[in-house]
C-alpha cells in the first residue's frame, strides 16, 4: 500500500499483504568500530524471505540479513509498528502484535504469539508454541509452548515461585 518501499533481494510469496509505510529489506542496525574506535556500519548483504499468505500491517520495518536473510514464514502476520531485525527467522503461523521488537538474528518458531510492546534480545530462540505477555522483555531462550511474561521475561511457573517469596517477603515488615 501507499509509501511502502520493498527493496531489492526481497522475495515475496503470493497472497501477500502488506499494509502503508512499512520498510522491507532495508540494512539493519549493525555497527563495528574502526581503528579509530569510531562506529561504521556492516554491509548487509543478505536477502528479505517472504512465504505465501503472509499480512504486514502498517509501519513495520523489516531488515535484510547481514549476510544470511531474514524469513518470514507461510501464513505469518505481523501487525502494526513492529521491527523485524536483520537475520530473524520466523516460522509458520506465528503472529508478531502491535510495537513488538524482534533484535538480530532471533528465531520465533511456528504457532508463537509475540504479545504487544514484547522486546526479544539478539541470538533469541524462541520455540514453538511460545505465548509471551504483553511488554514481556526476552533475554533467555523458551522451551516449547512456554507463557513467557515480565521484565525480565519468566515461564509463568517461575513467576508463580517469585510471587510466592515476594508476599512472604512483604509479609514479614
Amino acid at each position: 500500500m501507499h509509501n511502502t518501499v520493498v527493496l531489492k533481494n526481497t522475495t515475496i510469496g503470493d497472497r501477500v499483504r502488506i499494509g502503508s509505510n512499512c520498510s522491507i529489506g532495508n540494512f539493519g542496525f549493525g555497527y563495528e568500530k574502526n581503528e579509530k574506535e569510531d562506529y561504521e556500519l556492516i554491509e548487509h548483504l543478505g536477502v528479505v524471505k517472504i512465504e505465501n499468505d503472509v499480512h504486514i500491517h502498517n509501519n513495520t520495518c523489516i531488515d535484510r540479513g547481514v549476510l544470511g536473510e531474514t524469513y518470514i514464514g507461510e501464513n505469518v502476520k505481523i501487525d502494526n509498528l513492529v521491527h523485524i531485525a536483520h537475520g530473524v527467522h520466523i516460522e509458520r503461523n506465528s503472529l508478531i502484535i502491535a510495537n513488538a521488537m524482534v533484535a538480530g538474528s532471533v528465531r520465533i518458531g511456528k504457532n508463537s504469539w509475540i504479545a504487544p510492546s514484547t522486546s526479544v534480545k539478539n541470538q533469541i530462540n524462541i520455540s514453538a508454541g511460545t505465548l509471551t505477555g504483553i511488554g514481556a522483555v526476552v533475554l533467555k531462550d523458551s522451551s516449547e509452548n512456554d507463557v513467557l511474561i515480565g521484565s525480565p521475561a519468566t515461564t509463568m511457573e517461575e513467576y508463580k515461585k517469585w510471587s510466592i517469596v515476594r508476599k512472604k517477603l512483604l509479609d514479614q515488615k
